[in-house]
């Protein structure tokens, strides 16, 4: 068999691409076909080998999928193509030649003494430049301290950071209570999207494969958050499952008209779905979706209320019995409807009443990732003319090499990192980042990822960087859970220090904007510093934090801005001290 299509084998996590076809469908020598959307925006696509299942189950069996012969990268062959992902968002920087991710060494230079000069020579700079700062600073230090008697924040916990990224090093402007650790809330996310882009870098891709395994079909999960996400599919012009529609094309070319079960192998995560410390009151929001090694849709079924021939319902999207519904809706003069399941049941009832019918979506979670994902990719196969005529089982790659059946890759899918960073950073997509936190637990430890895993890698990651391990309290990727403690100069060291790296714009621009599509679309109006925000919000209960990035002219400035126990909107106040440091930085 030809190496290529022989997953016995261990391989590493993460290589990198070759250059990516624009358009089209392109026959592989190896007989695979590369399916392309047709846009280089948003979506992921299907191709060759990028962001690759490791040895599963911690006992070195996995994957072992060589690339066409080529080049080598990272160890291992590429193909004569050289694959660019494309943009997460329309307005990204361009990209770099595609390298792998070569962590920065922790070896002392060879000769001391020259380690020693350049250090004294950057101390040196930073304390020159710190002190020169510290005098200019004065008016923008007397113009903060007076907002913090605002109503909004007199009586809260606050914590302060703002710092300027210079070539020699982020130099303090501002701070008050730096160090203190403060519930974040969504700022987590800025922790665990900065982890893995510095892991992983901006070229990776999250892989999901489709083998055929004997009569059956086996879908293997690299944790891919972003497989049939309907927003970054409809910027490539999909539907979220265009990619299994796809699927079944590339089956009926190789000759497979039938199947018998459909098995899944999701173990690069754990069975633990939903975090613990999460709101029980909340299981059905979309902030609050489920978490697996595959999943489909964020885990959301997406509705939209509908007028029928028989009075109301629903429109589900897809059209799936993965679930029942249960219409207990009725004509209104107001569409106020919503549909609710109990906590373990998938069992949903449309409530409410509906007066026409409606355009926008409304999305619900569903209960078992990937057992949601197996039903999509069945039903999407027979519609498409594959039918199975087994069932939907777990099974994983290694354990059916162990009994002796040697799967073969039929098609496979990537999403961008880049896209997954800008889902979780611009729209504040917990379980985007919750799957980039299992995903660095994953690869950290060689076993399924975890959320004690997960964040033990960033809090590694974020402690690597200098920041004192008091400072960093992480209980998820995301910062859903209130037991989350980080400090506002944690954040700021994160923040200067990606920044600073020749690709770092590329992780900028995954934080939202004011003004556009994303978290802060109504902040920041009728303000000058809009122009030069990038930055990422964070809400739960008592918290509001605003972390990210503000360039005024050529300078740039990391700000970190932490409340807790605050009264009242504190998104005001943040806004105001922006401004305050354009006004002063101009």
């Amino acid at each position: 068999m030809d190496e290529m299509l022989n997953p016995t084998r261990g391989l590493p996590s993460f290589t990198t691409l070759p250059e990516r076809p624009r358009l089209g469908t392109t026959p592989r020598k190896d007989g695979v076909e590369i399916t392309k959307p047709a846009t280089n925006i948003g979506c992921g696509q299907l191709l060759g080998l990028s962001f690759v299942v490791p040895p599963l189950g911690g006992g070195g069996d996995g994957i072992r999928h060589a690339p066409p012969k080529g080049g080598t990268t990272n160890g291992w062959p590429v193909g004569p193509q050289q694959i660019k992902p494309p943009p997460p968002w329309p307005h990204g920087h361009g990209y770099q030649k595609c390298r792998p991710f070569v962590p920065k060494s922790t070896t002392p230079i060879s000769a001391p003494g020259y380690r020693g000069a350049l250090l004294s020579t950057a101390l040196f700079l930073l304390l020159s430049a710190a002190t020169t700062l510290s005098a200019s600073a004065a008016p923008l230090t007397a113009a903060i301290n007076a907002l913090l008697g605002e109503a909004s924040v007199k009586n809260a916990q606050v914590g302060i950071s703002i710092v300027e990224i210079t070539p020699q090093g982020p130099v303090n402007v501002y701070a008050h209570n730096p160090t203190l650790p403060l519930a974040p809330a969504s700022n987590v996310k800025l922790l665990t999207t900065a982890a893995a882009f510095e892991k992983y870098g901006p070229q990776a891709t999250f892989r999901t494969f489709l083998y055929r395994a004997g009569t059956d079909l086996l879908v293997v999960g690299s944790g891919d958050p972003g497989l049939g996400d309907a927003k970054l599919c409809a910027a490539a012009g999909w539907k979220p499952t265009t990619v299994f529609e796809q699927w079944a094309a590339q089956l009926q070319k190789a000759g497979i008209k039938s199947y018998g079960n459909l098995l899944v192998d999701d173990s690069v995560f754990d069975q633990q779905f939903l975090h613990p410390a999460w709101p029980e009151n909340q299981r059905l929001s979309w902030y609050e979706a489920p978490v697996g090694g595959l999943n489909f849709n964020a885990n959301c079924l997406d509705w939209i209320p509908a007028l029928t021939a028989h009075g109301v319902g629903a429109q589900l999207i897809p059209p799936t019995t993965y679930v029942s519904l249960a219409n207990k809706a009725t004509r209104g003069s107001a569409t106020r409807a919503w549909l609710w399941r109990p906590p373990d049941s998938n069992a949903f009832e449309l409530r409410g009443t509906i007066a026409a019918t409606g355009h926008a979506a409304e999305s619900v979670t569903i209960v078992e990732p990937v057992l949601w994902t197996a039903t999509v990719i069945r039903e999407t196969l027979a519609a498409a003319g594959v039918p199975a005529t087994g069932t939907v089982r777990r099974a994983t790659l290694a354990g059916l090499h162990a009994a002796g059946t040697e799967p073969v890759l039929v098609a496979s899918y990537e999403t961008p990192l880049l896209s997954v960073l800008a889902r979780a950073n611009k729209n504040s997509l917990n379980m985007m980042a919750e799957a980039l936190c299992k995903r660095l637990g994953y690869d950290a430890t060689g076993r399924a990822g975890t959320w004690a895993s997960g964040t033990a890698a960033v809090r590694a990651y974020v402690v690597g960087l200098g920041v004192p391990a008091p400072s960093v309290a992480l209980d998820d990727g995301s910062g859903l859970s209130d037991a989350n403690q980080v400090s506002a100069q944690a954040f700021t060291t994160v923040l200067a220090h990606v920044a600073a790296r020749p690709d770092g714009q590329l992780f900028v621009n995954t934080l939202a904007v004011p003004g556009a599509e994303g978290t802060l679309e109504r902040r920041f109006k009728g303000l000058p510093c809009a122009k030069g925000v990038h930055a990422k919000t964070g809400h739960i209960s008592g918290v509001s934090t605003l972390s990210g990035y503000l360039d005024v002219g050529p300078r740039r400035f990391a700000f970190s801005l932490l409340t807790n126990e605050k009264t009242g909107n504190a998104n005001p106040w943040q806004d105001h001290i922006c401004q305050i440091v354009w006004d002063w930085a101009k």
